[in-house]
């Protein structure tokens, strides 16, 4: 979901600093164009920022790449003029130099200037990375800065501009809802709408994953019991691969299954003859050789035969385990 028309300044404010006071030059006869020069940024500490409480830009990885715009007030559809050089030193800081546009905002701040407006600059910078420093000291800009304090290294400057008042104080307006960072305490950050719906999926496909985990388990469990109860009702112990063929089968099968060897086990009658053949034709064709086994006894015919109804049984095992095997 993009990000609300109140979320997205709020977060780009976290980037924007108050840097001073802007030089605007007198106009020059015969220059139809006003400049604008000043230090955008000194490589001390910037102190008391509503988001980042204290942080320094690294002068040696900071980045200006082409013509660079001058804003009024942070406004894209407010163009006052544009930057045309800089400079970057651990002794000066970062120095700029530009033109004013003469549309209505550059004359608006030229003429403002011209009346003793004391205009602020502020600067946007995206860094590359931010190093946050919580205990001792680190080097910056050639200068030692104590902790704890943020650390812009890579910063790419995006646009600098003229403010009534600075950065700070009109994002302190902007972004009432935030707290200022603290980086001893854990980052009390909104919850944007986005995060709140994955969330809110992460948590239904857990439950999602429990239940279809309970409900598996559950049918082993039953699975395990019925295959014990059947060993009971035939007196007979299973193999370790029947009850495996057993479990990996699905419940018609297995009913079927059961119902067919507690017929061979003489527990329940056998269909007259005509029943038989219909029950026969009825069933799937890899499960018919059961009742084959049934009527024959395993011996061409032959039922009732003491010991070869033992034989017929677990032939019938057998033959059902490697049916469901070629399945």
């Amino acid at each position: 979901m993009p990000q609300t028309n109140q979320e997205q300044p709020k977060k780009d404010d976290q980037f924007c600093f108050q840097l001073g006071q802007v030089s605007v030059d007198s106009a020059q006869e015969g220059n139809k164009k006003r400049t604008f020069s000043g230090v955008a940024y000194s490589g001390e500490a910037i102190t008391d920022h509503w988001y980042w409480d204290k942080v320094v830009f690294d002068l040696d990885s900071i980045q200006i790449k082409g013509r660079i715009p001058a804003l009024l007030e942070h406004r894209t559809s407010q163009r006052a003029g544009a930057i045309n050089s800089h400079s970057v030193s651990h002794a000066e800081g970062l120095k700029i130099e530009g033109n004013l546009l003469s549309n209505e905002f550059g004359t608006q701040v030229a003429q403002d200037s011209d009346d003793d407006f004391p205009w602020q600059m502020s600067v946007r910078i995206y860094p590359a990375t931010v190093e946050e420093v919580k205990e001792g000291s680190v080097i910056v800009n050639g200068r030692t800065f104590q902790a704890p304090i943020a650390v812009f290294r890579g910063g790419r400057i995006r646009e600098v501009s003229f403010c009534a008042l600075g950065a700070d104080d009109n994002t302190n307006a902007v972004a009432a809802s935030h707290s200022p960072k603290n980086f001893n305490q854990p980052e009390d950050t909104d919850v944007t709408e986005v995060e709140q719906a994955k969330a809110a999926q992460t948590k239904a496909e857990q439950e999602r994953d429990a239940a279809q985990a309970e409900l598996k388990k559950f049918k082993a469990d039953k699975r395990e019991d019925d295959i014990k109860t059947l060993e009971t009702s035939l007196n007979k112990q299973f193999s370790a691969e029947e009850k495996t063929s057993y479990i990996n089968m699905d419940d018609t099968s297995f009913a079927f299954m059961s119902q067919q060897l507690k017929q061979f086990s003489g527990q329940q009658p056998a269909s007259p003859a005509g029943q038989q053949q219909q029950q026969t034709n009825t069933v799937p064709v890899h499960l018919q050789h059961l009742f084959s086994h049934q009527a024959t006894g395993g011996q061409g015919g032959q039922q009732g035969q003491g010991d070869n109804q033992g034989t017929a049984l677990d032939q019938a095992f057998s033959k059902f385990a490697a049916s469901q095997e070629q399945k």
